[in-house]
């Protein structure tokens, strides 16, 4: 406890920047009323709001001063006081804050109440505390999307995370919003990946299988080689496809790189939602992957698109197969669309029209 130093993070005011502040001087009090360490100057807090207490053995405790609008801690209302941890979320009425203990000393920041406040903001993700001890349990799972052929055979599946710790979504999206907003969002894709993988091969250890990093992975690519590199030591058979995402792919030569080091892992390489905004036709021409994905905003209602959407896809289809690139279109919802997709000549089709994402399959291919 003595070596630790405690803060608050949070908006202050009407500012879109975010700011910290040390909690210093025991027992720290929060309010509107001049002259308090921390003065939150707004309607919605009391004079004397809450105050922060050293507990001997277990950090700080937290305290609501019978504040009119509330005190909360990870989204409850707190009554008399509570032991309070790293990452949790505060609320003080509607002032939102993280609480943050580092152990070292960073830098220190230094007439009515209004009735009625029902609803919390959400500009910090809830849940960051237990979202670290889900890394650390490893508290994930995987689900497995078939990819079928023009045949509907199914060819290969893709690898999508899912969160696995109570009190917390199971949804990759919500899960990388707290990740973001902790700068844990790389090691968390690593988590995902590599639980994934490991369940993969006890399933089928000959399988096919495309699976997603985060984009800013592609911005470190000494790490994630050295990650790839690692994953084919570990499951030499496995038949895999890494999918880059269009908005990742800036740089032709890191992508150059990256491509070349999985060709040497005899793993292959996909660009994924191509065609969700800005195609990056250079890249795709310079250094052309094995597949590439179109995103399902190509796919959705193609056969009711507008000709010029159809003739857009149609055109980047015969791109590709001029090229030798195996084009797969994600999304697919409907048997109209699948039909006009097959008339265009896309090679394969993944989508909620041939098999939604299972957690419990018995995979061979």
């Amino acid at each position: 406890m003595a070596n630790t130093a405690w803060f608050l993070e949070g908006y202050l005011g009407d500012t879109k920047l975010m700011r910290r502040i040390r909690l210093t001087d025991f027992p720290f009090r929060i309010g509107r009323q001049e002259g308090l360490p921390l003065r939150l100057d707004t309607s919605g807090v009391s004079r004397n709001h809450a105050e922060f207490r050293i507990a001997s053995d277990e950090g700080l405790t937290l305290c609501d001063l019978g504040s009119t609008n509330g005190t909360y801690v990870n989204r409850q209302r707190l009554t008399g006081e509570i032991v309070v941890h790293n990452g949790d979320i505060l609320h003080f009425a509607d002032q939102e804050f993280r609480l943050v203990a580092v152990a070292q000393e960073p830098e220190i920041d230094s007439n009515q109440t209004q009735i009625g406040i029902n609803t919390l903001p959400e500009k910090l993700p809830q849940g960051a505390r237990q979202f670290q001890q889900m890394l650390l349990a490893n508290a994930v799972g995987t689900a497995f999307q078939p990819i079928f052929d023009k045949q509907e055979r199914i060819v290969a599946y893709e690898l999508l995370g899912r969160g696995a710790f109570p009190g917390l979504p199971t949804t990759p999206y919500s899960l990388f919003q707290i990740a973001e907003s902790l700068d844990l969002e790389v090691s968390f894709s690593d988590l995902l990946r590599r639980r994934a993988v490991e369940l993969a091969a006890r399933l089928d250890p000959n399988g096919y299988y495309f699976f997603n990093i985060h984009p800013r992975e592609a911005e470190q690519p000494d790490q994630l080689l050295a990650r790839m590199t690692d994953m084919r030591r570990d499951f030499p058979d496995l038949r895999l496809v890494l999918e880059i995402h269009e908005a990742a792919v800036t740089s032709g030569p890191v992508i150059r790189r990256i491509r070349d080091h999985l060709r040497s892992l005899n793993i292959q390489l996909a660009y994924d939602d191509f065609g969700a905004g800005q195609a990056r036709l250079i890249e795709l021409t310079e250094v052309p992957p094995d597949y590439v994905k179109f995103d399902m905003a190509l796919v959705r209602d193609i056969d009711t698109a507008p000709e010029a959407k159809r003739r857009m896809l149609i055109l980047f289809q015969e791109l590709l197969h001029d090229m030798g690139i195996t084009s797969l279109a994600e999304g697919v919802e409907t048997a109209a669309e699948a039909e006009v997709l097959r008339g265009i000549g896309v090679d394969l089709y993944q989508g909620f029209l041939f098999g939604k994402p299972n957690t419990n399959l018995d995979i061979k291919l």
